[in-house]
């Protein structure tokens, strides 16, 4: 295999070379996979407009390995490039590597949301591998210097989960929630959920990746189904839930319903007594209205009228009369 030309350090004191392609081995568990489509449209850019941030490596046996830029070392495969601007990285270990790779990814807007996820969940054990003082609480003092690496080992907050957040939050522009949120779904999805969802729909849909991860891996599998099935048996996460438990997709009448009864079962007790008197005060009236505009309009008929619509509902009408005990 062919080797780095220049030794370690004059390659280190350059930072920046161009490499040939063939010259840079590509790690086979890269934080964000390959998408084609996308590379594809990246090299027309590059063709037309050169590239702009040259992609990053750096030295492992004295090959070159990539550290950030997989679309754009793609791009040039594709336009039959031999070489590609490189900047080489002053990370030394894999660790160091990758939370290069996961902070230069977050900070691009292209990440669909389950990208997102995936990212900040490996930033999180990057971050506890580097600094396992932070992961229970506990001294915080600087035992890595550097770059960012030194800026995210200055957190304060504590917890076994979620103690780098605040200095990531500060670091990448997300707020402390967004990323507690994100490293949830990514930790609670099932591995086959995570694969089954990467480029549908869903892998862009928060919400649906929080709802499907709040269930088991076993009933993931089926809500899985019936949004991919051919054709879907269900258009959002919501729905193949409810047809799990019901059998069937809810009326737009019963999701009103199902939403007014889950607002009153997070009430207290005296405050759902109230709002449910009143909402069904308001039935009543609404009721009450419709009832007398029937009977102005039924007053209005004449008796061929009549007859023509009483014929329409026969059997209701029978069936009250006899309720009422007239026949």
């Amino acid at each position: 295999m062919p080797k780095a030309k220049n030794t370690h350090a004059e390659i280190q004191s350059a930072s920046f070379l161009d490499v040939k392609l063939p010259e840079i081995d590509i790690p086979a568990d890269r934080a964000r996979q390959l998408d084609p489509l996308w590379a594809e449209a990246l090299a027309a850019m590059v063709a037309a407009h050169g590239l702009i941030n040259r992609i990053t490596v750096r030295i492992v046996d004295g090959r070159f390995r990539l550290v950030t830029g997989l679309h754009r070392y793609a791009a040039f495969s594709i336009l039959g490039r031999e070489t590609i601007p490189v900047r080489v990285s002053s990370a030394t270990t894999d660790d160091e590597a990758r939370l290069e790779e996961v902070m230069e990814n977050l900070g691009r807007h292209e990440l669909k949301v389950l990208d997102r996820c995936h990212h900040l969940y490996e930033l999180k054990q990057v971050y506890e591998r580097l600094h396992p003082e932070t992961k229970n609480g506990g001294d915080r003092g600087n035992q890595h210097t550097g770059g960012r690496s030194q800026k995210l080992a200055s957190a304060s907050e504590g917890g076994e989960i979620f103690g780098f957040t605040k200095a990531t939050a500060e670091t990448t522009g997300f707020s402390e929630s967004a990323i507690k949120l994100a490293v949830k779904i990514w930790k609670d999805l099932a591995v086959a959920s995570r694969q089954r969802c990467e480029g549908t729909w869903l892998a862009d849909h928060q919400a649906g990746l929080k709802q499907l991860a709040e269930q088991t891996p076993a009933d993931q599998v089926k809500v899985l189904d019936l949004l991919f099935a051919t054709p879907p048996r269900a258009t959002n996460v919501p729905d193949a839930l409810t047809i799990l438990s019901n059998g069937r997709v809810l009326t737009h009448s019963e999701k009103k319903i199902a939403a007014v009864n889950g607002t009153l079962s997070k009430l207290p007790p005296q405050v759902a007594s109230t709002v449910a008197a009143a909402h069904v005060d308001s039935r009543l009236a609404e009721l009450q209205k419709s009832i007398a505009t029937l009977s102005k309009f039924f007053g209005g008929l004449k008796d061929d009228e009549l007859d023509t619509v009483v014929a329409e509902h026969e059997e209701r009408i029978i069936a009250s009369l006899q309720r009422r005990g007239r026949i």
